[in-house]
This record gives C-alpha cells, structure tokens and sequence, in this order.
C-alpha cells in the first residue's frame, strides 16, 4: 500500500513539474510581442544576383535592372536593392547606365529610389547626343 502511495507522490509531483514548465514561458512572455493581426514589414522572399528584363507591345528592350540581391517586403508591396545597376534603353538614343550602392522600388514597379554613390552614364550617340556623366548621392529614376 505505501509503494503505490509512494508512486502516486512521484507522478502527482511529474504532472506539477509538467504543468509548471508549460504555465512559465506563456506567464513570462509579453503579450505585447505576440502576433496582433497587424502586418509587419518583414521581408517574404530575397533574390539574389537577378536580371530583370522589361518589354515594350512591340517587343524591345525598354530596360534591364541587375541587382546583387533584391527583397520584397510585402506589407507595402516595395522592394529594396542591393548595388542595383539600371540600363535604359531608346530606339533614338544610347543606352543610359545608372549604378548605386542601394535601390527601393515602389510598389508600382514604376521608380526607383537610388542612393549612396549614384552614377549615371550615357555613351554618345552621334554627333546628336554626347557622351556624359553625372554622380550623386541619390537619385529617381522614373521608369517607363
């Protein structure tokens, strides 16, 4: 009778062992810091070394965006880039390379934010058009 008096203690006092370690971290944890129902700005997903290539109706090249790494935030829908280098294409013109050090592109797709150490090019294309250059430390490249 004491050996099953004796076993009874034991798993009386596991289950309070039990019910203590589930009852501390939910009793310690700020609720605060549990999930509200509101969207964070965290990213969903993150590309790295991309090339994107966009079209016009007729099929030509309207330009080419390459970034060492791209990531998406979806509660804005934007997203941010990594040394994003941009290539402008125009049937008239010659292409014109922009570079920087970081990149946010709106929701739209429509804009490019560049900063840190914006550099933008443009080979010559005639006698019409000289080469140039122009540096900056932030710059919208309004895309179409």
């Amino acid at each position: 009778m004491s050996g099953t008096l004796t076993r009874l203690a034991i798993a009386a006092a596991l289950l309070a062992l039990l019910a203590l370690t589930w009852w501390l971290p939910n009793a310690l944890t700020e609720r605060t810091t549990l999930f509200d129902g509101e969207p964070r700005h965290e990213p969903d997903y993150t590309i790295e070394n991309f090339t994107a290539v966009a079209m016009d109706a007729s099929g030509w090249r309207r330009y080419e965006l390459r970034a060492v790494k791209l990531v998406h935030y979806p509660d804005d829908d934007t997203m941010e880039l990594e040394k994003p280098y941009l290539v402008q294409y125009s049937p008239d013109a010659a292409p014109v390379h922009t570079r920087a050090d970081r990149g946010y592109m709106t929701s739209k797709g429509t804009e490019i934010l560049m900063r840190g150490n914006v550099r933008v090019t443009r080979g010559s294309s005639g006698a019409r058009e000289p080469a140039g250059e122009v540096t900056s430390q932030e710059l919208r490249v309004e895309l179409q």
